[in-house]
């Protein structure tokens, strides 16, 4: 294992988690053997310094922290950041995140008049944002254009 190689992944790594796919990509652009990226990353998952599962953890709840569903940041997971389907499914069992109560949250701050009777544009409108923000549609469908004691 170079030293070189592992002293880039650490001075990564020092900063912010990173998935092992994220790592791979890194160590790629800077032209480092496959060899040095399998042995590096083999070392520091070995050291714990470098787990899919914790990074999934904590991705999951910073992005909830800022508004997302778990449709987004199931696909950010996948596609961006390269974690696996099983280590996301398992994440997402373990971790105790009401998203039915963070759509609520969600929709009192960007629509704040979402119970009064909303027009059909509106209604897209809100439609659209909350689905492009990865929540599932039975988790706010039925609290746009509600009265308030419905959702208390």
């Amino acid at each position: 294992m170079s030293s070189i190689a592992l002293n880039y992944v650490l001075s990564l790594l020092s900063r912010r988690d990173y998935s092992e796919f994220e790592l791979r990509n890194k160590m790629q652009e800077k032209a480092f053997s496959e060899e040095q990226i399998d042995n590096t990353m083999a070392y520091c998952q070995k050291k714990s310094w470098q787990n899919d599962k914790r990074f999934a953890e904590n991705y999951i709840y910073a992005r909830s922290q800022r508004g997302y569903g778990v449709n987004r940041i199931k696909q950010e997971l996948r596609q961006l950041k390269g974690v696996s389907n099983e280590i996301i499914d398992e994440v997402l069992w373990e971790i105790s995140i009401d998203w039915q109560s963070l759509a609520l949250t969600v929709l009192r701050k960007k629509f704040p008049d979402y119970m009064e009777r909303q027009s059909p544009k509106m209604k897209q409108k809100i439609w659209q944002y909350m689905l492009s923000h990865g929540f599932y549609s039975e988790d706010f469908a039925n609290l746009i254009g509600s009265t308030s004691e419905e959702n208390f």
